[in-house]
């Protein structure tokens, strides 16, 4: 499938990058839309006990005067307005601006496969908030539609350095900050911190972080109830190579499981990366207790003819988790789309079923 080939390509990229830096419930859409109190966790129905820091409370990245502000993003210093009304985000930070009560009427929030596809988790809010798609955020699922952009008449425009080619555009429509970040998806606690600093909310973002690792822990507690120490492996069916595969480490469920969860990494999974690109014949140095198994179809397909995945013990001892791409590239990598997944990574663990 050519848009399952380009996330592949994109998740390659990544590792590739991430190796050298080593680096469900309903949202609350009517709180989010009429208050500046925020830390709700618009999709999975909690909300942390937490209101708007107001101006007085300034970040050391912004610098308020009058009806501006001036902030630091990942290029230089730039003015923005204090209190922004019309945001167009294509940094992929929808959830983020959902917690923060942030007003945004543009968003580049769309799945990884299609590039146009709100993922299942954020369709509501857009659709009560008329949030309008304007590309991916990703910058490799199509381009930004920039006509789009300039006819939303934003205020504030935040980005990524995905779609540094188009920066001077954008900057010519709105004032824009580009996120600090890099190509593999990992540092989502960081962006999520410079939004709150930006926003002179780090205490919202601060609670809603704090209450995340309260929830992991309290999974992680449940899942070792059921399997205690046993190890895990997470592994992906690349689509662009055939026969070759993906085993995480710090990136998305990679992160979910090891480092939220803290569950115990089998031999052969990486350390310190994003993940590694390998062949069947690496399952040999697997020694996992489970393994999740991401395809396309959420199906083992023709990986279960190779005598490598055949001899893992988790296959033998029929403790394989399936589960498909789309939904773990749109989930894994945002906040309150983390939490949501985390929560079904858990279940299927707790339950012994496939990742639903």
């Amino acid at each position: 499938m050519k848009q399952s080939a380009t996330v592949a390509l994109i998740l390659a990229a990544a590792l590739t990058l991430g190796a050298c830096s080593d680096q469900q419930t309903q949202q609350t859409t009517t709180a989010l839309a009429t208050s500046g109190t925020s830390a709700t966790q618009a999709s999975s129905g909690t909300a942390a006990d937490t209101t708007t820091a107001g101006a007085s409370e300034q970040s050391t990245s912004a610098t308020v005067s009058g009806e501006s502000k001036t902030v630091t993003d990942m290029k230089s210093q730039v003015t923005i307005p204090a209190n922004p009304q019309r945001i167009v985000d294509v940094s992929g930070s929808a959830d983020e601006l959902i917690i923060l009560g942030q007003n945004f009427i543009g968003s580049a929030n769309t799945s990884m496969f299609d590039g146009v596809t709100v993922p299942d988790y954020l369709q509501d809010y857009f659709e009560t908030h008329e949030v309008e798609t304007v590309g991916n955020y990703s910058g490799s699922v199509g381009d930004l539609n920039l006509e789009k952009i300039a006819a939303l008449k934003p205020d504030l425009i935040i980005m990524n350095i995905r779609h540094e080619k188009v920066y001077d555009q954008l900057k010519a429509i709105a004032p824009t900050v580009m996120i600090d970040d890099d190509i593999n998806y990992v540092n989502w606690r960081g962006r999520f911190k410079q939004l709150g600093e930006w926003f002179d909310q780090t205490d919202v973002v601060d609670q809603w972080l704090a209450d995340y690792d309260q929830q992991a822990a309290e999974l992680s507690a449940k899942v070792k109830a059921v399997i205690g120490n046993e190890t895990v492996a997470v592994i992906e069916a690349n689509s662009v190579h055939f026969g070759s595969y993906y085993v995480y480490r710090t990136g998305g469920p990679g992160e979910l499981i090891y480092d939220d969860l803290q569950l115990t990494p089998s031999a052969g999974v990486p350390t310190d990366v994003w993940g590694e690109v390998v062949d069947a014949e690496y399952f040999a140095q697997i020694d996992a207790d489970h393994v999740f198994f991401f395809s396309d179809d959420g199906e083992i397909g023709d990986t279960a003819d190779s005598p490598a995945w055949q001899n893992l013990k988790a296959v033998q001892n029929g403790n394989v988790y399936l589960g498909v791409n789309n939904l773990q590239y749109d989930m894994a990598h945002t906040p309150n789309g983390k939490l949501l997944y985390m929560k079904t990574l858990a279940q299927a663990l707790i339950d012994h079923s496939n990742v639903q």
